[in-house]
């Protein structure tokens, strides 16, 4: 990591209504999401952030002290079969209030103090609900129970001292850059590539279709909103998303305003098209099939649209909103998630949905299907693979307390996927779940990896936000196909006050380029190398 980079990130975790504000926490609404809430803890790691939030060597308040308080190491077991190293230790804040403090090596979390009360029931059983889901029993000077929404078996033992924190990676630096654009503002949206041309939009509501050779402008295209998303190439037109639920239609080559087609129907959803509602900027990204196009919306439906006129044709009451990709298997069944948890498929010529599976989490990601599953992340921190036959899932790998923002890709036989907090890019086997390899990249990788002949590249962010409890690096990371092993690393600048760096979004490929689009309003090329 950097040694530029501070007080960058705050973990994204999920409580219920009327969990505690302790800890100087922000709580923030995901629309269309159920009763699912955000957490964003009151923490810093790093050094210039310590006097703020992290209170090591608070001493106990006066009175009885809890069984429990203390140090405990332990273990906690993945549904993949990885075991991990896990500490907590429990003490008394200042006010007299039961807390703990967290070690969790693979989650990048060094004796951190959450902030938030541990709820006792008198009897042995405690509860730590907001971020962690810790569910714990207390017998025998032992501690055994469940970690996280997937409920992965967790047990501890009492005494011993948390391992110092490692010492930070020094990468070697990335090739020189080819050409760089200036797209007159930051982005969320990852740039697409289509015969030569690089089109990418800016949360400035800047449009550009740029040449992949040297980084020339094509043209520009100015709109009313910011634009997110992934756009989507046609033969003469690309088709994108807006912040305000339109697609968008532009003429390919000159990039003139075709049409503008309206996605959320205030009528059905009852509120205007909210802002940001997934925190992270998720947005839609739609499917040409022929000459209909298919859209997610906030409203919660799926819309068909002629990809002509504009024109809607049909909408599909997902039930819940759609701000994920739409994936396609075979020629008809469209497939998609939803920010109840649900992964839906559904035929386009019936319109009616062959499979509806749940997960414990808002679905961001566009499914895949691979190995004989139906694929995809969640917001429950775990990535799961489907039965196609029967919904049922086959296998779970879980990211600890991590969402998983990134689409995974299937390369000869492989699934390569990114993640959030869990930062890292994982190979998987898909019929199994089991893991080749999972490289730390040190930021939110949001985006599908890029993978080539020899090479696997992702995009990360950073986040310089008061509150953070997993120090993350900006930058663009390659790796070794084959072992996962780094190549190099891009570091990003550092980004400014409440704001992001890096790369939000995925990454392109143009010949033997790599493109990337900043929050630093930067497009820029590297050798795909």
């Amino acid at each position: 990591m950097s040694d530029r980079q501070d007080c960058h990130t705050v973990p994204i975790m999920r409580f219920p209504p009327g969990a505690s504000n302790a800890g100087r926490a922000i709580h923030r609404r995901v629309p269309g999401s159920g009763n699912a809430w955000l957490l964003v803890a009151a923490i810093c790691l790093s050094a210039p952030c310590l006097g703020m939030a992290v209170r090591a060597g608070t001493p106990p308040a006066p009175g009885n002290a809890d069984p429990i308080e203390g140090v405990w190491l332990g273990t906690i077991v993945a549904p993949q079969g990885s075991v991990a190293d896990i500490g907590l230790e429990f003490f008394r804040d200042t006010k007299g209030t039961l807390t703990f403090k967290l070690n969790f090596p693979a989650m990048f979390t060094y004796a951190v103090a959450f902030g938030i009360p541990v709820v006792a029931d008198g009897r042995g059983h405690y509860v730590i609900t907001p971020a962690l889901d810790l569910d714990l029993r207390f017998a025998d000077n032992r501690l055994t129970g469940t970690f996280g929404k997937g409920k992965l078996p967790v047990r501890f033992q009492r005494g011993g001292e948390f391992p110092p924190r490692p010492v930070e990676e020094r990468l070697p630096a990335a090739p020189a850059l080819l050409w760089q654009y200036d797209m007159g503002g930051g982005t969320w949206a990852p740039p697409v590539v289509a015969e030569g041309v690089v089109f990418v939009g800016t949360s400035a509501g800047l449009f550009h279709a740029v040449r992949a050779s040297d980084g020339a402008a094509v043209w520009s295209w100015k709109g009313e909103n910011g634009i997110d998303a992934r756009a989507v190439v046609g033969n003469d037109t690309v088709y994108v998303v807006d912040t305000g639920t339109n697609l968008v239609a532009l003429d390919r080559a000159r990039g003139s305003l075709r049409w503008i087609a309206p996605l959320h129907d205030q009528r059905i959803a009852g509120t205007k098209p909210p802002d940001n509602p997934t925190f992270n900027h998720r947005a839609a990204t739609p499917l040409l099939v022929g000459d209909v196009i298919y859209c997610g919306s906030s409203d919660g439906g799926l819309y068909a649209i002629d990809a002509a006129t504009g024109a809607k044709l049909w909408r599909h009451d997902a039930k819940a909103p759609v701000f994920s990709g739409i994936g396609l298997l075979g020629d008809d069944t469209l497939m998609f998630g939803t920010m109840d948890g649900s992964v839906v498929m559904l035929d386009r010529l019936t319109r009616r949905e062959t499979l509806r599976v749940g997960t414990g989490g808002g679905v961001v990601t566009t499914p895949i299907v691979a190995g004989g599953r139906l694929i995809v992340g969640s917001r429950d921190y775990l990535l799961y693979g489907f039965n196609l036959a029967d919904g049922a899932p086959a296998w779970r790998y879980s990211y600890w307390f991590s969402w998983i923002e990134s689409t995974p890709v299937l390369v000869d036989g492989l699934v390569y996927v990114g993640a959030s907090d869990f930062s890292r890019v994982t190979a998987l086997d898909p019929a199994t779940g089991r893991a080749r390899w999972a490289t730390p990249v040190h930021g939110m990788n949001w985006g599908t990896p890029l993978v080539t002949a020899d090479s696997v590249f992702t995009g990360t962010a950073s986040q310089n936000i008061k509150g953070t409890v997993i120090a993350h690096v900006g930058g663009i990371m390659a790796l070794d196909r084959s072992t996962g092993a780094p190549r190099w690393q891009l570091l990003a600048a550092v980004p400014p006050e409440n704001g992001f760096g890096g790369y939000a979004g995925s990454l392109a490929l143009a010949g033997d380029k790599v493109i990337a689009a900043g929050f630093d309003g930067r497009l820029i090329a590297l050798p795909a190398r």
